[in-house]
């Protein structure tokens, strides 16, 4: 069982990535291919393989049971609809898993290159439906080659579960498409999850904000909250204690570039410029809780952990080299399955 992001941590899945050698295979006959690019994936995907284990041992040592996604093969993979050349790695569980209480709901989004991501997770969910969980799978949408926002796909079941942080009865939950935002999910799909979450008497409070919810806010323990900006925090959390994050300038051109994916002028220029820009500026509001005194942080910065040593938090610095090659830090590249705790009302 599961109710909140801080309870001491029993159960969880990190994710993972291509094989080096399963991508050189494969890359080696595409006719957009050249050796520096795949050169640099190997490269990337060598050391995020190698970060990913040892935070899975690190978590380990926690006394935390760890479970891993399926080594699956880089291939293409198309339908009657669609073909994509790049399928999106198991390296971000939570963004297709919600587990709260004994509900996991797969969720899916609208790219084409993420829709059998599931695959990767499918034994361990499984696993945990003879356990006694409830497994409900989002249907499958109907997508096109090419990528639309989410206002275009409204009418579909499409929701990322990354748009939601667990707070006892509470669930905080980001803002579909409208108003000039892109959102990462449909109407329909928060629709969808509120009607099988599986638990009457939630309290839902929404972030004014679209986008994933681990990327706004980090809830620490009962009564303290990390952000980035006052204003992406609930109502009714406004009372509770803040650390916030000294935000330090990000060049826009960087900003763009952790959005773009597989590409090979992307590739070199992270290679080449950015990842050393990354390991000495930026802090990230990213992170995992092991129990409500320990906080797992990507990156060291010594204001912050002073500020969480007021509240009795140690804060265990990580180094995720390409977390922002991902767009994905420690809170997306794991999975919560358990945590110790009771389901209780904190706000």
């Amino acid at each position: 069982m599961i109710w909140t992001e801080w309870d001491k941590l029993t159960e969880i899945v990190v994710g993972d990535v291509y094989s080096p050698e399963s991508f050189a295979d494969y890359a080696k006959d595409m006719p957009w291919s050249d050796n520096e690019f795949i050169d640099g994936m190997c490269k990337i995907f060598q050391e995020t393989r190698e970060d990913l284990n040892a935070l899975a041992n690190l978590l380990k040592s926690y006394g935390v049971k760890i479970h891993r996604p399926k080594n699956l093969p880089f291939r293409k993979e198309q339908t009657r609809m669609w073909e994509s050349f790049f399928p999106y790695p198991a390296i971000c569980p939570r963004d297709m898993h919600i587990v709260y209480g004994d509900t996991i709901l797969s969720t899916i989004g609208g790219d084409s290159t993420r829709f059998n991501e599931s695959d990767f997770f499918t034994q361990i969910m499984v696993q945990k439906y003879h356990e006694g969980r409830n497994l409900i799978s989002m249907p499958r949408p109907l997508l096109d080659n090419e990528y639309k926002n989410y206002s275009d796909l409204e009418g579909q079941i499409l929701y990322h579960s990354a748009n939601i942080l667990k707070c006892g009865n509470d669930l905080l939950y980001t803002m579909p498409h409208g108003d000039g935002r892109q959102g990462k999910g449909t109407h329909a799909g928060l629709d969808w999850i509120k009607r099988n979450i599986g638990y009457d008497s939630i309290e839902w409070l929404p972030i004014p904000r679209s986008g994933h919810a681990d990327g706004r806010l980090a809830l620490i323990k009962p009564g303290l909250i990390m952000s980035k900006d006052i204003r992406m925090i609930p109502e009714k959390l406004q009372k509770w204690d803040r650390v916030e994050i000294d935000l330090k300038p990000i060049p826009k051109y960087f900003t763009a570039m952790t959005k773009r994916g597989f590409y090979k002028d992307y590739v070199k220029n992270w290679l080449n410029t950015w990842i050393g820009y990354v390991d000495e500026t930026l802090f990230d509001v990213n992170g995992l809780s092991i129990d409500p005194n320990t906080f797992i942080t990507n990156g060291y910065d010594k204001v912050m952990t002073e500020k969480f040593k007021k509240y009795g938090v140690e804060v265990i610095p990580f180094n995720f080299r390409h977390r922002y090659f991902w767009d994905a830090g420690l809170h997306c590249v794991t999975l919560d399955l358990s945590r110790e705790g009771s389901r209780e009302k904190y706000v």
